[in-house]
């Protein structure tokens, strides 16, 4: 006797999302890319509390420093790096399971001491309350999305498309093609932000995309008129002072003439 297919059977052949999770999450585990995940997200929310508790006065805590000299948080960051690099190179890759969480650990705290001050390395000014410490936040944001996207975004995806028929594969390729084309629409508005959880989440790159490009942006200066950029102005009276990013040329509202740049907050 002939079954006829249900929904839910057609459903779970075109887009085996069931399958996957169950080979990629439960039964493999938690693993290095995970932990590192996880390691940067904590680490990157305790060492924001901690500033903003600081600069409150509140709290038992304050700056670090060593014969007057403050120590910023990004140099622990970068020993943690170089440590858990070179314990990567050198350490026996069949660890034992009760220490295969270290360096992924390490590495994931390290790196988000480090990017946290990532203005401060870039400018090699001490930044990180004003205006152009936000390439910090920036910076966390497309750091963790990278890893949020190793981690659980391309071997589980690869995973259904490989076991998907050929409708869902497609399909599911040109969703995620979408989601990137629209996350580089995002990224030359100079929605960095957009940009970068875009890649995950389809409805932020789509709002991204919708929206006012930033005046300093490569989209704007090569794309707006005189209206447009005008608006943008308007809406970002910010990027007429000092751009974020050095490459960033701020540009009158005539599209010609550059703004002139102030050093004001």
């Amino acid at each position: 006797m002939l079954q006829t297919p249900t929904t839910a059977s057609i459903w779970a052949e075109t887009f085996p999302v069931v399958d996957a999770f169950d080979e990629r999450i439960r039964q493999t585990g938690v693993g290095s890319a995970q932990i590192t995940l996880l390691a940067f997200l904590v680490t990157f929310l305790i060492v924001r509390t901690i500033t903003h508790l600081i600069k409150a006065g509140k709290g038992p805590f304050g700056n670090m420093s060593v014969g007057g000299t403050h120590i910023h948080h990004l140099v622990p960051g970068i020993f943690l790096l170089l440590i858990s690099g070179a314990l990567g190179i050198s350490w026996n890759p069949d660890l034992p399971t009760s220490l295969a969480w270290i360096i992924p650990t390490l590495f994931g705290i390290g790196a988000a001491l480090t990017l946290d001050e990532f203005a401060l390395w870039l400018t090699l000014r001490d930044v990180y309350w004003e205006r152009e410490g936000r390439r910090s936040v920036d910076a966390i944001v497309v750091a963790g999305s990278l890893l949020a996207l190793i981690a659980l975004g391309l071997p589980f995806w690869a995973d259904v498309i490989s076991n998907a028929n050929s409708a869902g594969s497609w399909t599911i390729l040109g969703f995620h093609g979408l989601s990137l084309i629209l996350a580089v629409a995002c990224f030359l508005k100079g929605k960095w932000i957009f940009a970068a959880l875009g890649i995950l989440i389809m409805p932020v790159a789509i709002i991204g995309t919708i929206r006012l490009a930033r005046p300093t942006s490569r989209w704007a200066q090569r794309v707006y008129g005189v209206r447009k950029m005008t608006a943008a102005l308007a809406r970002y009276p910010e990027d007429r002072d000092a751009p974020i990013w050095p490459w960033q040329r701020p540009h009158a509202p005539d599209g010609n003439d550059p703004v002139e740049s102030s050093t004001t907050d």
